[in-house]
């Protein structure tokens, strides 16, 4: 379950450094914030500028961005997240809320390639040492044994690998300029040694509370692999929604990659 705010966090630092880049500082314009910098589009070194960029905007995500009415990303929330699964091994339905992540803004890139003539970027990232805390309800059944409850969840992840795809298009918006918008949106997570506790199970019976955690935890490689479908396809659709309502709406796609003559 809880990856998904893993990827989601991610797939937003690859757009916003697309856009945030690393090499001057332009007045304000629209929702772009004046202290940070750009990455040009027509630089030969766009890739390097944007790893470079992606340090640099570490410190503004951490505590949250206003004037792309981006929130605090350490921690980071999520208020709401519904997840059903219906396979072998898993077959539930969950509501997760008031989810908190701790450590995301632990990211390191590896790759940037981004594609402009074709509106395409894909990066790639490893976060460290992930946490997550929050309140569930679950009903449903976890290796063929019947399982429900609500109350509080927490997760860990040692180490996830993240992977993002993305494809976009020009659409003009109320301000009749240019912006671009997601239209395809890839990814893929690889995590270690993830764990997770769920307290409250079975109405609080403490010996079949531990029994399930046990379960689970023995088997979670297993149950991940079931459930990452449902949770790229949950990460895709709340990155589309934040990114478009961010980032996208706030500022054309002339200001999010700018042109600069002298690479002309």
């Amino acid at each position: 379950m809880s990856p998904a705010k893993v990827l989601t966090t991610v797939s937003l630092v690859c757009l916003f450094v697309l856009s945030e880049g690393a090499k001057t500082r332009p007045k304000k314009v629209y929702g772009r914030p004046e202290y940070f910098p750009v990455c040009f589009r027509n630089d030969p070194e766009l890739n390097k500028c944007l790893i470079n960029a992606s340090e640099q905007v570490r410190p503004y995500l951490a505590k949250g961005v206003p004037e792309l009415r981006l929130p605090s990303f350490e921690p980071f929330t999520i208020p709401q997240i519904e997840l059903a699964q219906g396979t072998r091994a898993l077959n539930f339905r969950a509501l997760l809320s008031n989810v908190v992540a701790h450590g995301l803004t632990k990211y390191k890139f590896h790759r940037f390639d981004f594609d402009v003539p074709n509106y395409e970027f894909f990066c790639e990232a490893k976060i460290p040492g992930v946490s997550l805390e929050g309140d569930y309800s679950l009903t449903g059944r976890i290796l063929i044994a019947p399982i429900e409850g609500k109350g509080k969840f927490t997760a860990h992840i040692d180490s996830c690998d993240v992977y993002v795809y993305q494809k976009y298009k020009e659409a003009i918006l109320g301000d009749n300029k240019v912006h671009l918008m997601p239209t395809i949106t890839n990814s893929s997570i690889r995590v270690q040694k993830p764990s997770i506790k769920l307290d409250g199970l079975f109405n609080g019976n403490a010996e079949l509370n531990a029994a399930t955690n046990k379960a689970i935890n023995d088997n979670v490689d297993e149950l991940f692999a079931e459930l990452k479908p449902v949770v790229e396809q949950t990460l895709s659709q709340i990155l589309e929604d934040l990114l478009f309502k961010s980032i996208i709406q706030n500022i054309p796609f002339a200001d999010l990659y700018p042109v600069n003559p002298r690479f002309s």
